[in-house]
């Protein structure tokens, strides 16, 4: 039986692999031209939008009043250098102040605030006292028109009286707190707060517990308001 020699398909085989980057750079170009096609309608779509008021409005200033009550703590550390024998608890007095913030964005700031409440000593013909302090404070805020806001800081609180038992004293004081705002217009925001302001305590002295005691504080105030746009959270399309 004769043997016919086979033909030589190497060439033919070979060739789709010699052809395939040539064959394939058309489609690799369509499917890149398609993919910007597809890309470009959408970032021109994303740069249209307006972006939300509270990311476009910075370094605001907001300068205001305080008042409402003062309830210092019945086991104050508020004396001279001469602790009494017992404890001389003060009247809840009214308070008012004066606060200045800082706000770099619309929902974070620092604000720096000073207070004076006058009040008496809690006893018959109690003499007069004044409660003051000063502090400052890293508030977060919600950045829309109705604002719930937390706050937290530290500073100073002192009293000053003629009473024999109290005379003049200062001591640290820690405080948080929280509260709310209404911004009626770009210009003016009404606000409410309460306070816990963490102090010394009587029992500290003699070295004995609780070392820290707490004082209450609620105000109602308003503040004027400059650098912010508007009052509404989304900007107008």
């Amino acid at each position: 039986m004769s043997r016919r020699p086979l033909p030589n398909l190497a060439p033919a085989c070979l060739a789709p692999a010699c052809l395939a980057p040539a064959c394939l750079a058309p489609a690799c170009l369509a499917l890149v031209c398609l993919a910007l096609a597809c890309l470009v309608p959408a970032a021109a779509r994303a740069e249209d939008k307006p972006k939300p008021a509270w990311l476009k409005e910075k370094h605001i200033l907001e300068v205001g009043w305080l008042m409402g009550a003062y309830f210092p703590a019945k086991d104050h550390q508020l004396y001279s250098a001469e602790m009494p024998a017992a404890q001389v608890p003060l009247k809840t007095g009214f308070d008012v102040g004066l606060r200045f913030a800082y706000l770099p964005l619309r929902f974070v700031g620092l604000e720096i605030e000073g207070q004076v409440s006058p009040t008496r000593v809690d006893a018959e013909k109690g003499a007069r006292a004044v409660v003051y302090g000063a502090r400052g404070h890293v508030i977060l805020q919600l950045p829309t028109r109705l604002s719930l806001f937390l706050l937290g800081g530290g500073g100073m609180l002192g009293v000053s009286s003629k009473d024999a038992g109290i005379g003049k004293d200062i001591d640290g004081a820690l405080h948080v707190g929280g509260g709310l705002k209404f911004y009626v217009n770009k210009w003016v925001t009404l606000r409410i707060d309460g306070r816990d302001v963490i102090a010394p305590s009587y029992a500290r002295a003699f070295a004995g517990e609780p070392r820290w005691t707490h004082h209450a504080e609620f105000t109602f105030g308003a503040s004027f308001v400059w650098g912010r746009k508007g009052v509404k959270m989304w900007a107008k399309e």
